[in-house]
This record gives C-alpha cells, structure tokens and sequence, in this order.
C-alpha cells in the first residue's frame, strides 16, 4: 500500500470527527427579478504557450487592475507533488510573473498550503514551482508558515463559524488564482473556487468536506477576500476523470481567463463535458451545479449563458463549448 492511499483513508476517516456535519437551517436560492452579471471569458488556444497565456489575459480584459508597485499573490494549486496538471504548470507562474512585472507590479507572492500528509516545501520543490518562482523574482510563501485571521464573511452561511485565511490575503494589493482543469472524486471538479482549499487550515479542510452543505461551502470560500482579479484556469492539460492528485489525462490545449472566477468555472466545466468526463458531470447542467449556483448567488447575481462572452482565439471546438453552456 503506498504512502499517499494510507493518508487518504486516514483522511477520511478524521472526517467523521468534523464539527460541520449537519444540515444548516436554511435554504440556498436567488431572486429571479436580479439583473443579469456581465462576465467575459477567453479561451485560447496556440502553439507558444507564452502567446496563449498573454492573448487569454488581454481578451479578458488585461491586468490593467495593477498599478506601479502593486502586490499580488498568486494562489496556486499544490495538493500533492505531482506534476502540472495535477498542479499549477512552472512555465505559467514565469510567464505570469513577468506579464505582471511588465504590468509594473511590486512584490509578487506564490503561495499555498498542501494537505496535512504532504509538506508543501517538499511539493514546490518537486513540481519545479519553487525554481520558477525564484527564477521569476517572485517570494515563495507557506501558507502554514504565516498568522492565520478569521474571516466571517455575511454570505458564508456553509461556515456559521467562519473560517481563516493568510493574514498576506489582506495585505496584498490583488491576488490571482492559477487553477488547472481537473475532475475531483469528491468535490466534481476541482477548479478556481475549490482553489482556495489551499487557504484554510486543515481542521477547517476537514469541516468543510464533512458538511452536507459541501459543494456550497467550496464555492463560500472565495468571499474570503474581496481583492481576487483574475482565475487563469490552466486547460493545455488536465484530468477529465479521477482526481485531484491523478486522472485520466486529456490534452485540451486551451487556457482560460476571466475576471469573474465563477463564470471561468462554468466555462472549464464545459469544457470537460466536450470531453468524455464523469456521467456525474455529463448529466450534470453546468448552471445547476451546486457549486456554480453557489457561486453565482454569492458573487456574481444573474450570471447565466445570456450574460456570458466568451472570446475565443485558435478554439477549433468552441461551438461544442458554448453549446454545453447554453
């Protein structure tokens, strides 16, 4: 038996002692009369990555939020050791890095905290993000390192208790979640929203998948800090079953930006569903997922297809997107 299917089940079984596994006394829903939320998204598709990532950044709308001396973190996904996808790609956090710096951006941080049974030192050093982030002039940070605050945001009614977060979420300028496309055995999928995982400690980890309330309580957590501009939602790869840490690999080739992270998780969703993905997510409409309309409800009201552009640049299967949004 190896190491990591040992800690799982480990896992697993300490959910059972989380404090957040009853039903909550209310019900989620949004008012039908609320305007529509305009969101842009851009999917991009080229040969030379770094074009690809600088083309879905501007058809976006650009890191015109950033102004000279700016500080940014950029949220990334280190859940285990293993290579992008299975975590954010090295060559995205160098060429970001310097799309920021260009942008005349000050200090840039790279941060996250990997599950109790891994060392996030350990997954930087692995995945070649520590040496990207060096190389770049970016600061490394370890979430686990840092002064946690508590947070009890008004709309966080998964966690009537709150939740905490890196005490550098309040004293950075932006911050920036570099997701990639994956399934996820538990949550559905694992993208910008379930991202910010990474910033909670894991007995809050622990509540949060053992609530009823699971897939809302994920989408809760981006109220966590008001100063989240971009979600660059790496495609070129990802998992399209199984997952996070391991999956069936798919080839996508596409990158994906959008101010508006809910709108940038529905569109790498459907992505997934042009892909032979879960039955779960097949059968599954991308606005009704628990996630999504949570995530909607608290972020973006009235964001629906009719609300949504999305620009698009070398995607040859783009029609079989937008069909799978609409």
């Amino acid at each position: 038996m190896n190491r990591n299917t040992t800690t799982r089940r480990h896992f697993l079984k300490l959910l059972s002692m989380s404090p957040l596994a009853v039903s909550l006394p209310f019900s989620f829903g949004c008012s039908t009369e609320q305007p529509q939320t305009p969101a842009t998204v851009s999917l991009v598709k080229n040969s030379d990555d770094a074009t690809a990532i600088a083309r879905a950044i501007d058809l976006c709308g650009g890191l015109d939020f950033i102004s000279p001396g700016d500080s940014v973190l950029l949220k990334i996904a280190l859940n285990s050791p293993n290579p992008f996808p299975a975590t954010t790609s090295p060559s995205l956090v160098t060429t970001l890095v310097a799309l920021l710096k260009e942008q005349g951006a000050g200090t840039v941080y790279i941060g996250d905290k990997s599950p109790t049974w891994q060392d996030t030192m350990s997954c930087f050093e692995q995945t070649g993000l520590y040496q990207a982030a060096r190389e770049a002039g970016a600061e490394v940070v370890l979430f686990e390192d840092q002064d946690m605050v508590a947070v009890q945001p008004a709309g966080a009614l998964c966690w009537p208790g709150g939740f905490s977060v890196p005490h550098l979420f309040e004293e950075v300028d932006h911050i920036i979640a570099l997701p990639t496309l994956r399934t996820h055995a538990l949550a559905d999928f694992t993208m910008g929203m379930k991202i910010f995982v990474g910033a909670i400690p894991q007995n809050e980890r622990y509540a949060m998948h053992r609530s009823v309330w699971f897939h809302q309580a994920i989408a809760e957590l981006i109220l966590c800090s008001d100063k989240i501009r971009l979600s660059l939602l790496d495609g070129r790869e990802g998992f399209n079953r199984e997952g996070p840490d391991t999956g069936n690999l798919i080839q996508p080739g596409i990158i994906i930006a959008g101010h508006n992270i809910v709108a940038v998780d529905a569109v790498g969703l459907a992505v997934l569903k042009t892909t032979d993905t879960t039955t779960q997510l097949k059968q599954t409409d991308i606005w009704n997922h628990p996630a999504i309309k949570r995530g909607i409800e608290i972020n973006s009201p009235g964001l629906c297809y009719e609300s949504l552009t999305l620009v698009s640049e070398g995607v040859d299967d783009i029609e079989d997107i937008r069909e799978k949004l609409s």
